[in-house]
């Protein structure tokens, strides 16, 4: 069975900020340049992370207006579904937050994120 897509794109996001947060490493022990190939990397895996994030935000927004179910792949009571669906969203904008002004948070946020939509299929007895 394959995955919900809101799983797969945390387990891409959670991938993509790791890097990104390594990248930013790299880039801070060369000084913070703001130009040449360090920069150019740390530049594209920030975009990576952004639109990632958007591209899950569009996702639980959409969620709300069309079946949350089809989304997290279990179904849940409309009232839950729109409370993991809160939560998830302030998780995604943290993300985006530190993708921007925090970098060496990311690592810990994203995994985060995908232990919370792991653990919400868990608490409803999704197939792993």
């Amino acid at each position: 069975m394959p995955e919900p897509p809101l799983l797969q794109l945390a387990q891409e996001l959670e991938w993509l900020g790791c890097e990104l947060e390594y990248y930013g490493h790299q880039h801070a022990e060369q000084g913070f340049p703001e130009s040449g190939p360090s920069w150019d990397t740390f530049c594209d895996k920030q975009r990576g992370v952004l639109v990632t994030a958007e591209k899950i935000e569009r996702g639980l927004k959409n969620a709300v207006r069309f079946n949350p179910s089809r989304l997290v792949g279990v179904v849940y009571p409309l009232e839950e579904a729109l409370n993991v669906i809160t939560a998830m969203l302030g998780a995604v904008e943290e993300i985006k937050q530190c993708a921007v002004v925090a970098v060496q948070e990311l690592p810990i946020r994203v995994r985060a994120f995908t232990k919370m939509i792991e653990g919400y299929r868990k608490s409803v007895g999704a197939p792993e």
